[in-house]
Parts: C-alpha cells; structure tokens; sequence
C-alpha cells in the first residue's frame, strides 16, 4: 500500500534525527499525506503517536 511506503520513509528519516530533522520530516510527511489522502483519516495509528499534534494544527485532522 501507498500508505505503508510512506509510514516507512518516515520512520527512515527520523531514526537518529535531531529535533530540526524530525520535524521537517513530520511536516514534510503531513504534506504529502495531505497531496495524497486530504485528512488524517486512515492514517497509521502509529503515526499519530509521533506527529498527531502536528496533524491537527495542521487542521488535517476532521472533527
């Protein structure tokens, strides 16, 4: 799944990232998430652990 691709090139990139680092890579991560879905729905469950707050002042996250 496209999905998983994505999940995974984001774990990639923040093993071992600094705090600058892991948040271009969130960010970066949530844009492309939003090119390709529109919201946060459907999103691993793990990723809301990591970038969760990101998502919803991102206003990507539907209530």
């Amino acid at each position: 799944m496209k999905n998983d691709r994505l999940a995974q090139t984001f774990f990639d990139e923040i093993q071992d990232a600094d705090e600058a680092a892991f948040y271009q890579a969130a960010h970066s991560f949530l844009n492309l998430w939003d090119y390709e879905y529109g919201h946060v729905t459907g999103m691993p469950n793990e990723m809301h652990q990591y970038i969760g707050q990101l998502a919803y002042d991102s206003e990507l996250v539907e209530e």
